[in-house]
């Protein structure tokens, strides 16, 4: 079995998503992670933040970050399995994640 390795995984949401909306697509992104074999450590709202640039018309966007752990395996298809989703309008996964050497 390959090697489990931390990574560090940033969603940007719509901002104007209902609360409950939200919830439900973090919650969907956890049972993912899940599913593939993986592990949820930490999953923090990280709060509505302006954007670079536009994306969708939008200007600014509600972000979320998950700390998991994962093979490279599971990693390349749950990352796969995110980029299909309309409901996150980015999605930025690099790996170790977690601290400035991890």
């Amino acid at each position: 079995m390959a090697q489990v390795m931390a990574y560090e995984l940033t969603v940007a949401l719509k901002p104007d998503l209902p609360a409950a909306s939200a919830k439900k697509i973090i919650e969907d992104i956890e049972h993912a992670a899940k599913e593939v074999g993986g592990a949820v450590e930490k999953v923090e709202s990280v709060g509505i933040k302006p954007l670079s640039y536009p994306i969708r018309g939008l200007g600014q966007a509600s972000f979320s970050r998950f700390m998991l752990r994962l093979s490279p395996d599971q990693a390349s298809i749950f990352q796969n399995d995110l980029a299909r989703r309309d409901d996150l309008l980015r999605v930025l996964m690099v790996k170790g994640g977690g601290g400035k050497n991890g």
